[in-house]
């Protein structure tokens, strides 16, 4: 009775343990290869934008980094970061330029006394008469702030002025010398302004600059429209190290064919998105909007920015609204609703504009190269064990790190293929099948027990 028993369970269960292989290049759908110097212990890199687009979990869990022999070497990814903060904005020392009302006096008629620092001291007016309209042209004086010190040129101007009822609306352009005779444009053409209209307000008055190490600005008026009262004038410098990190991408939109103002975005990847803005095609538009994003068709809409875009073309470049600061998100789907009886955009449908920040991944270049940056699995899970305290740690000893910061080499290549995305079968409920297949096993054998006992009683 126990050997039939046996027998039975035997052949209703299925193994109760099977032998997981270990992660492979090719169980990834897409890769790039990675050149490291021969002395590297710790490299670094970009992410690349095709990992957001071909990665399979919105955690990034689904990425590995091999060596030349196909060995997986410890990884770990951040949010890229930047060496220090924008600088602080610092006001700068600037002086009306007066017009000659001599046509003849071939530009401006002013003489600029200096030190002998190079600092402007004093700005005089021609001994000739005039115009008593306000100053169109303003110099300012970059030498006695020591702002180009470390090699670092200004960035970007801010300026201030007088505030009024009437609109403001100005089209400038910035020029730099170090001997105020010969002039060098770094700003051909930058708009500024100051609307009000119906509770919201159009403010435009940081103005970006080229890189110049010059030590005098001239900031002067292009447009015939009334001069700005000026009261303040500030310059940041750039900043150290690397560039602030933040990407762009425009995404094409199309309009839900049941509600009207309303309109779809897919952003083809897991972005971690934290600006949002709305680029217009047409002149003068402007949208009172509701951005929405969800992780999937079927996940609930989350709010994530409510308030006003817009592009005005009083001149070029047009003015537009600046991208604004959301909570970090991942999401793919994005819902753009916008409010008609505040909106002027025609039936065009605007370009949905995602500011994110990528991340830098960190290896160590454990083996020979080159190495392979593999990603897309809906089969591999996330690494375990948490790496991010080793690098830390081997930092810890270093000011400035000890990463060799590399790029990679080509385009995306292809590994296990895009049949690698496609989700596997839900896994078998062992469980649950050992505990029906011993349950069946019992009723088997109860009831081959009862017949041999009728028989008996029969007999």
């Amino acid at each position: 009775m126990r050997k039939w028993l046996w027998l039975m369970m035997l052949a209703v269960c299925p193994p109760l343990a099977a032998v997981s292989a270990d992660v492979t290049v090719d169980d990834f759908a897409y890769g790039v290869r990675i050149d490291v110097p021969g002395t590297t212990a710790i490299a670094a890199m970009s992410l690349p934008e095709q990992v957001y687009g071909s990665a399979f979990r919105p955690d990034l869990g689904d990425i590995r980094v091999f060596n030349a022999a196909g060995e997986p070497v410890p990884h770990m990814i951040r949010y890229a970061q930047t060496l220090k903060t924008d600088a602080p904005w610092r006001s700068l020392p600037f002086f009306p330029l007066p017009e000659a009302a001599a046509a003849g006096t071939g530009g401006y008629g002013v003489f600029v006394r200096t030190g002998p620092d190079g600092a402007v001291v004093r700005v005089d007016p021609p001994s000739a008469q005039v115009s008593s309209a306000p100053p169109r042209t303003f110099l300012i004086d970059l030498s006695r702030v020591g702002l180009s010190r470390d090699g670092r040129s200004l960035a970007r101007l801010r300026l201030k002025w007088q505030p009024g009822d009437g609109h403001i609306m100005a089209t400038l352009a910035v020029d730099a010398s170090d001997d105020l005779v010969n002039w060098t444009t770094i700003a051909p053409r930058s708009a500024v302004s100051d609307i009000r209209y119906a509770g919201h307000r159009l403010m435009a008055n940081t103005i970006r600059l080229s890189a110049t190490g010059k030590r005098y600005l001239r900031l002067r008026h292009l447009d015939e429209g009334p001069a700005l009262s000026l009261v303040r004038i500030e310059g940041r410098i750039q900043p150290e190290g690397r560039n602030p990190v933040r990407a762009f991408v425009k995404i094409d939109g199309r309009p839900d064919p049941d509600r009207s103002g309303v309109f779809e975005y897919s952003t083809g990847g897991a972005l971690p998105v934290d600006r949002v803005n709305l680029v217009f095609d047409q002149a003068n538009s402007m949208a009172d909007a509701r951005l929405e994003s969800r992780s999937g068709p079927d996940a609930a809409w989350i709010r994530r920015f409510k308030g006003l875009f817009y592009r005005i073309d009083v001149d070029e470049p047009p003015l537009t609204s600046a991208p604004q600061a959301v909570k970090v998100s991942m999401d793919r789907h994005w819902r753009l609703s916008v409010d008609a009886s505040e909106s002027t955009i025609g039936s065009a449908v605007p370009r949905l504009e995602l500011g994110y920040r990528p991340h830098d991944l960190f290896f160590i270049a454990r083996g020979s190269g080159p190495f392979t940056l593999a990603f897309g699995s809906a089969a591999v899970e996330p690494l375990k064990v948490n790496v991010a305290a080793l690098f830390d740690g081997i930092n810890r000893h270093r000011e400035n790190g000890m990463e060799q910061w590399v790029v990679p080499r080509g385009q995306r290549i292809v590994l296990g293929g895009p049949r690698r995305l496609t989700p596997l079968p839900a896994p078998l409920p062992m469980r649950r099948i050992v505990l029906w297949s011993i349950l069946v096993a019992g009723v088997l054998v109860v009831a081959v027990m009862a017949w041999r006992l009728a028989r008996r009683m029969n007999s």
